[in-house]
């Protein structure tokens, strides 16, 4: 039997490689999406996120709904407020 993993980690910077932020955040949560899918997860939920100096890290665990830009955006949003 394989275990699962209960929480993954993505990071990167925004860099020239990505056309703006948005394809930026998009990248990050494909990245996710794709370490999920290999441990036969189907969706995501976003327990976590920063964005600082250029850097996004998502912290991640088993979901029952695809990550996407808008989560992200909504959940630093709140987080914001919440500080």
């Amino acid at each position: 039997m394989t275990a699962r993993p209960v929480q993954i980690a993505i990071c990167d910077s925004l860099g020239p490689a990505y056309a703006d932020a948005g394809a930026f955040v998009q990248a990050i949560c494909d990245a996710a999406a794709i370490e999920w899918r290999k441990a036969g997860v189907a969706g995501v939920h976003l327990l976590d996120a920063s964005f600082v100096d250029g850097c996004l890290c998502l912290v991640t665990g088993p979901g029952q709904e695809p990550l996407t830009r808008a989560a992200v955006r909504t959940f630093l949003e709140q987080k914001r407020h919440a500080a």
